[in-house]
Order: C-alpha cells, then sequence, then structure tokens
C-alpha cells in the first residue's frame, strides 16, 4: 500500500512538472514570430485556466499584440486565471479602449472575472467608447453581484442611456442590496407614467425587488 502511495504521489509530481513545463513552453510560443502560433498559444493558455498563473505578464504583454486574435484570446485567458491575474488589471484597462470591439469585449468579460469593479465602471460610463463593448462591461458587473458596489453611480447613471438602460437595470439589481442608493432613480423610473417601454419598466420593477430583500 505504501509503494501504491508513493508512485502515486511521484506521478502527480510528475504531471505538475509537466504542466508547468507546458505553461513555459506556450509563454516562448507567445512570442513566435508566426501569428497562428501565437494564436494557438494564448488560446490554450486560456484553456489552461488557473494553471497558466506563471504566463500572467506574458498574456498581458500580449494584449499589445498586433493580431488581433492574439489579443483577443490572451485578455481572455487572463479572465480565465481568474483574481490571480489582478497584476494585469492596468493592461486590460487599457485594453478596453481596443480599436477592435472583440478585443475590448473580451478585456472587459477578464475584469469581471478577475473581479475589478472600477475600470469598468468608468467604460461603461464613458459614451465615447463602443456601445457593445460598453454593454459587455456592464454584463460583467452584473456577475460580479455585492462586488460591483463601486460602479452603482456609473450604472445609475447608465438607467438614462437609451442603449443601455435595460443591462444597467439588470445589473443593479444583480448587485442587489448594496445598490440601494439606485433605489430613488430606479422608483422614479417604474413610476413614470410617460415611460412606455414595459420590458425596461419589468426589468427595473425587478431589480427593485433584488435591491429591497
Amino acid at each position: 500500500m505504501k509503494r501504491l502511495l508513493l508512485a502515486a504521489l511521484a506521478l502527480l509530481g510528475l504531471t505538475a512538472a509537466a504542466g508547468a513545463a507546458d505553461v513555459a513552453a506556450l509563454v516562448k510560443q507567445l512570442k513566435n514570430s508566426d501569428p497562428d502560433l501565437r494564436r494557438a498559444a494564448a488560446k490554450e493558455l486560456g484553456e489552461a485556466g488557473a494553471d497558466a498563473k506563471p504566463a500572467i505578464t506574458a498574456l498581458a504583454d500580449a494584449l499589445k499584440d498586433k493580431d488581433l486574435f492574439v489579443r483577443r484570446f490572451a485578455a481572455q485567458a487572463l479572465g480565465e486565471i481568474g483574481p490571480d491575474a489582478k497584476s494585469a488589471v492596468k493592461p486590460l484597462s487599457e485594453a478596453l479602449g481596443d480599436s477592435k470591439k472583440e478585443v475590448a469585449q473580451a478585456a472587459a468579460t477578464a475584469l469581471g472575472k478577475i473581479g475589478a469593479a472600477e475600470p469598468l465602471a468608468a467604460f461603461a460610463g464613458d459614451t465615447r467608447k463602443d456601445t457593445s463593448a460598453r454593454r459587455k462591461a456592464i454584463e460583467a458587473l452584473g456577475q460580479m453581484k455585492a462586488d460591483a458596489k463601486p460602479a452603482v453611480p456609473a450604472l445609475t447613471t447608465a438607467l438614462k442611456d437609451k442603449e443601455l438602460r435595460i443591462e444597467a437595470a439588470e445589473a443593479l439589481g444583480e448587485i442587489g442590496p448594496e445598490a440601494s442608493s439606485a433605489l430613488k432613480e430606479l422608483q422614479a423610473i417604474a413610476d413614470d407614467k410617460k415611460e412606455r417601454d414595459r420590458n425596461f419598466k419589468k426589468v427595473v420593477s425587478e431589480a427593485i425587488k433584488k435591491i429591497k430583500q
């Protein structure tokens, strides 16, 4: 029995070592001159999830790669690593302004998974930015639940944005009681007889209920 246990532990050690070697190899591949190889490396690091933690710096650097898909996959990989990738919050925040919306959207989702509410709030409130990327930022804030409390003021302001107000109301509802400062604005919308968008008013009413729980 003892011999079997030692063998099992040895196998686990080899697996862990192999995993570390794989990540190191992918980090090296991420700097290859061939964009297809860089894309594959970033994608595989994303599939590795938290095990790709040693690649955080390389992935953050890849957010400035000239290839769209490398940048997108790098952002997604950082999101899959999760809260351990907090050191990448600044480069991901910069990636929110990427000229390609696919990259900006991936960066928004990643910041949500890492738990960075402040840059998402600032981006969501910037009407100069791409609407689809701002929508993704608001959705990411909603998925953060109560941890997105710092974004409540920005989300409250977004209730006036015709393009994003439904998503903003949904996010406030997901934040729950921590979004109580938005109740006055939400209630005003619910009571507004001139507001004809029934779907919006329904989402607002549901948000009010969740916040008052």
